[in-house]
């Protein structure tokens, strides 16, 4: 979904015409005679990423000079193990240039194949660089999006959550979603009802947030040694309604609790040095004097908090936990301090609570009743850990825990629940969850709130001339829908860097983008296409505009249903259309008309006078063979029923139309093709349902019905779309 083209000389342009005209009247069919037609199927989200579109003729970074056979080599199905990894036939040349090329212009190659990885669940998604035999992944991107890692979580009387962030480069947020501790249910958290970030907000790293008096709500911002108040109807790149810059003896604190109310109006401060910070009437002074007073836990004389993390304060019992060493998973501590409305230096804590499963404690509450419960969550041992008070005596006893990866905070819901925020390792993987408690036995995880930012999976990909990539990206529809992000100079980034999503992107309401798919440009590119599936239409972009910019035009009028993939042919301002309803809808004059008036033609891929099409996904027309390459991937729910069609005179082609070739079965690995790439020769397959993009070579030569394997793959995890790099001249 993605082709992209440069004009090239017409000497070469008229070779490459003679070469595949000859090798079309002398390619024998391939072997294999299976006739399936059940295509392919996949939660697809394929994106071309074949933007260069491989036709020989224009693109001097997509074209190629076809070779003097196309005879294809099939390997052997009962020799290919479908486990093993890149694999390629040993008779395969991936040389898509002619061996004798006399043109005496640089010769211009298939450099690497790049596709996109998009794993289900909590696996991040990547950009992979592969060679063209894929034999090797040549460089790994992953994608760096607004959110980093979640950090703590708060609930207001009203329901609302208030979750901080930690984001790319030190600048971190907030996330405000209302209702969420009253209609908790698993699903999307992206950023929430609204979000508060910006260099205005002055958020570096957001630790510990807590609802403070007056509307606000106040964050400890660790990296910036402060302390902030914002309200909590604030929205975007606002500033502090007031900040707290004097923490005493602290050079940073992690959490903060406020304790409201007449005798009360006090704020705990925990610093990361192991002393609290207290600021009394604090709905008045907003502790601009600095702390009114300091306590230092201390045991049998000495001091024995290290690194204080959590802080809750349940009638005369202030709730201290400490980390310790973070990269120590036993040396964690809970202390509880009797009368701190009275404490003030260095003090006698009442209880301290070591060994067990205390290695990383980052946060604490308490539930009142009869007993008290002593909620914390244990980071390095992953668990949420519950204490209560012995049978006669106040000092809390270890009664149980839920299994619980990596959380991070906790706080207090209605109606016996509690809303904890998880960090696991992986971009995608932090989550708010819902844990119910149950008057008798064991608490339970209710709901999983995840997929947190603006960016939920990477879809498209199409490469521009320089080196430079458009990726399309899914969003949740509470953070503005999708879009796409450019990266200049993405063939050159080095292996194992990440790839910034939102610095360049085109992103926003106004946009009207809410589930991109294929994506491409045209040669001069000055005009980005996005396959939208989410509202059926087809949005054109400048791709130099970035933010929240509306569409040039929009293709509103598709003939039919959505389309999943587009391929722009710029000699004849021809748009080619994939719709999941199993027919192409062709667009003659399509820049010139802006697609006003709709599509020109339909074609419906046919077999033995039968129709064929049922979801298709992934295309590319060839104007010097003017063969148009389709993958559909049938019935999203089957990782077996996946199919390639080759059609014959695409520029004329309409109606019913049977496929020149078409290739499905069970030998044939295909199950959800979402995307594909073609570089005048071999066939560039993304097959998202078993994981790997695979290859057939030399694609035209194919004719009837194949149920044969690829000639090479490799595995890629759910891949997602491909599209071919070029050799520079």
């Amino acid at each position: 979904m993605h082709k992209y083209r440069f004009d090239r000389s017409s000497s070469l342009f008229l070779a490459n015409t003679l070469v595949l005209a000859l090798s079309a009247c002398n390619n024998p069919a391939p072997g294999g005679s299976d006739s399936d037609t059940s295509t392919g199927t996949t939660d697809g989200t394929e994106t071309d990423p074949s933007a260069t579109d491989t036709v020989p003729s224009t693109d001097p970074t997509n074209s190629t000079v076809p070779p003097t056979t196309t005879d294809p080599v099939t390997t052997d199905p009962t020799t290919d193990d479908p486990t093993a990894g890149p694999t390629t036939s040993p008779d395969t040349d991936t040389d898509t240039t002619s061996d004798t090329e006399t043109t005496g212009e640089p010769v211009i190659e298939v450099a690497r194949v790049w596709a996109t990885a998009n794993p289900p669940l909590f696996e991040q998604d990547r950009i992979v660089a592969l060679t063209p035999a894929l034999d090797a992944a040549t460089t790994t991107l992953s994608v760096l999006g607004d959110v980093v890692s979640i950090q703590s979580v708060a609930v207001t009387q009203m329901g609302h959550a208030i979750v901080t962030y930690d984001a790319p480069e030190s600048a971190g947020g907030v996330i405000i979603k209302t209702d969420l501790a009253d209609t908790p249910e698993d699903g999307p958290l992206g950023l929430g009802d609204r979000v508060i970030r910006g260099p205005a907000t002055g958020l570096q790293t957001p630790k510990g947030v807590e609802v403070g008096p007056d509307g606000v709500f106040l964050v400890a911002d660790t990296t910036a040694g402060t302390i902030k108040a914002f309200e909590f109807d604030a929205e975007g790149d606002v500033a502090p309604v007031f900040e707290i810059t004097d923490l005493g003896s602290s050079d940073a604190v992690w959490d903060v609790h406020y304790a409201p109310g007449g005798n009360a109006d006090v704020l705990y401060a925990a610093g990361t040095n192991g002393e609290v910070q207290v600021y009394e009437d604090f709905s008045n002074t907003m502790g601009q004097a600095g702390p009114d007073r300091t306590i230092i836990p201390m045991a049998n004389g000495s001091k024995v908090s290290v690194n204080l993390h959590g802080v809750a304060l349940v009638g005369d019992n202030l709730f201290l936990s400490d980390v310790g060493d973070p990269m120590d998973a036993a040396d964690g501590q809970i202390f509880r301090i009797e009368n701190p409305a009275d404490a003030d230096g260095e003090v006698e804590v009442t209880q301290r609570i070591q060994g067990g499963d205390l290695g990383n404690p980052v946060d604490l509450e308490v539930t009142g009743g009869n007993p008290e419960t002593l909620w914390v969550v244990e980071k390095a041992n992953d668990k949420l850990l519950r204490y209560r008070p012995g049978l006669l005596q106040q000092d809390f006893e270890f009664v149980d825990s839920l299994d619980v990866v990596k959380p991070e905070s906790v706080a207090l819901a209605t109606n016996n629940r509690l809303i904890l925020a998880g960090n696991p390792d992986g971009l995608d993987a932090d989550a708010v969850l819902e844990v119910v408690v149950p008057l008798l036995g064991a608490p339970t995880i209710n709901a999983t709130i995840d997929r947190l930012g603006s960016i939920t999976s990477i879809q498209s990909l199409a490469l521009a001339g320089a080196g430079d990539g458009f990726i399309g990206f899914d969003g949740t529809a509470v953070s503005n829908g999708g879009g796409a992000f450019s990266t200049a100079g993405l063939v050159d980034v080095a292996d194992g860097s990440t790839v910034d999503a939102i610095a360049t992107r085109i992103w926003g309401p106004a946009t009207g983008v809410i589930a991109p798919k294929g994506i491409t440009l045209d040669s001069a590119q000055t005009r980005l296409f996005v396959a939208d599936v989410g509202d059926s239409t087809i949005k054109v972009f400048d791709p130099q505009t970035f933010g929240d910019a509306p569409p040039l035009f929009v293709f509103a009028e598709l003939g039919g249903g959505a389309v999943w993939d587009i391929d722009y042919d710029d000699a004849n301002d021809r748009l080619f259309a994939a719709g999941i309803d199993g027919t192409v809808r062709v667009f003659d004059n399509a820049l010139s008309d802006e697609g006003a008036n709709g599509p020109a033609r339909l074609i419906t891929p046919t077999h033995e006078d039968t129709n064929i099409g049922v979801n298709l996904h992934g295309i590319q027309y060839d104007p010097v063979s003017k063969i148009l390459i389709l993958t559909d991937v049938g019935d999203a729910m089957s990782d077996a029923d996946g199919a390639i069609y080759l059609i014959a005179d695409a520029d004329a082609a309409e109606g019913d139309v049977a496929v020149t070739a078409l290739i499905a079965g069970d030998e044939t690995h295909l199950g959800n093709p979402v995307d594909l790439a073609f570089d005048g020769k071999h066939l560039y397959v993304a097959e998202k349902a078993q994981s790997r993009v695979l290859r057939y070579d030399d694609i035209l030569g194919y004719s009837g019905a194949n149920n044969v394997a690829e000639d090479a793959f490799i595995e890629v995890t759910n891949a997602e779309s491909v599209r071919i790099e070029w050799t520079k001249p």
